[in-house]
């Protein structure tokens, strides 16, 4: 669950709460947050359901106004093989999480739920106050000699990529909070390989839809961003040349077809004849999905969904043992 789809203008939802740190427990979940209400009970999943009702015991200033203000409070979480097994983690390991008053969340970050615009929260972690503001990906990634909590937010927001990511700077430590909407799949075409893709989307939990034609695919991809992608399965220049035209000139993060190379060097010719640039022709993914030796509907949804997933956090999709360095990209 995101914090798109937690209800953050409950009067009883008082803090969030967010992971600064993690080692060990197997699977991370990047950008995910949860919403603590006035009793103490968790709204949303942290670290896989982790961290739930009994662990924000630890916290009560913050939940409790008249004890005192306090911006927010850092709970360190330890779980072994057992304690892992009993709340569904992979494996033993430790966490940080804090837990912040939701008052301390700036106001523009409600609009950019409300909207389902990405967005970044900063947060000074070595500011007893926590003092948080937000980034919004305004086409200016702000590059710089040194990775600044700025420009690492602002790269996130441009791919559409969620993560908790600890930034050190000369004042402190930075921890970046970039929340994406639930990516999104729009697939031009029906058949098994587009029931395939919804079945295997749905166990990401993200959203799937197919149409069948150019109007209704122009329209999905105008509200498309670029954590999402499209797919076009149909053959037919009539449908795959809007859509493909409006998707790969817009700000869709994933632009791929399907079909032989014949049918994708065809696609292309009917790209350049409507004007396109080679380098945003180049942009498209055809045919679609990674080399695994995909043969079955379902087979190819896996390849498709692994290359999409591959763009949305810029990986080159290679096996991970042939990577140097965290397994898992060096997030926290």
């Amino acid at each position: 669950m995101s914090l798109y789809d937690v209800p953050v203008d409950d009067p009883d939802i008082v803090a969030l709460a967010r992971v600064t740190a993690a080692v060990g427990l197997g699977a991370r979940w990047p950008g995910q947050v949860a919403l603590v209400r006035a009793d103490g009970s968790v709204v949303g999943s942290l670290l896989g359901g982790a961290f739930d009702t009994s662990t924000v015991a630890g916290a009560p200033a913050v939940l409790d106004p008249s004890r005192g203000y306090l911006g927010g409070v850092v709970i360190d979480l330890e779980f072994d093989h057992d304690e892992a097994e009993r709340v569904g983690l992979p494996c033993g390991g430790a966490a940080s999480v804090l837990v912040q008053r939701l008052s301390a969340i700036p106001d523009r970050v409600r609009a950019d739920l409300a909207a389902r615009r990405p967005t970044a929260l900063l947060t000074d972690l070595d500011d007893p106050a926590f003092t948080t503001r937000s980034v919004r990906d305004d086409g200016d990634p702000a590059y710089a000699d040194e990775p600044s909590p700025d420009s690492v937010a602002r790269s996130l927001l441009a791919r559409g990529e969620p993560s908790d990511t600890v930034v050190g700077t000369t004042e402190g430590r930075v921890l970046v909070s970039v929340i994406v909407p639930t990516p999104h799949l729009v697939v031009i075409g029906s058949g098994a390989l587009a029931l395939a893709l919804e079945a295997q989307l749905a166990l990401l939990g993200w959203t799937c839809v197919a149409v069948t034609h150019a109007e209704a695919g122009v329209a999905a991809v105008s509200a498309l961003g670029p954590g999402d992608g499209i797919l076009v399965i149909d053959h037919r220049g009539e449908v795959d040349l809007p859509v493909l035209s409006s998707a790969l000139e817009g700000q869709v993060g994933y632009v791929a077809a399907l079909g032989s190379r014949q049918t994708q060097e065809a696609r292309r010719e009917r790209l350049r004849g409507a004007g396109l640039a080679e380098a945003t022709i180049a942009r498209l993914r055809g045919p679609a999905g990674l080399d695994i030796g995909s043969r079955t509907p379902a087979e190819i949804a896996v390849a498709i969904v692994a290359e999409m997933m591959s763009v949305r956090s810029s990986s080159a999709g290679g096996a991970l043992r042939d990577r140097t360095g965290s397994i898992n990209g060096g997030r926290a």
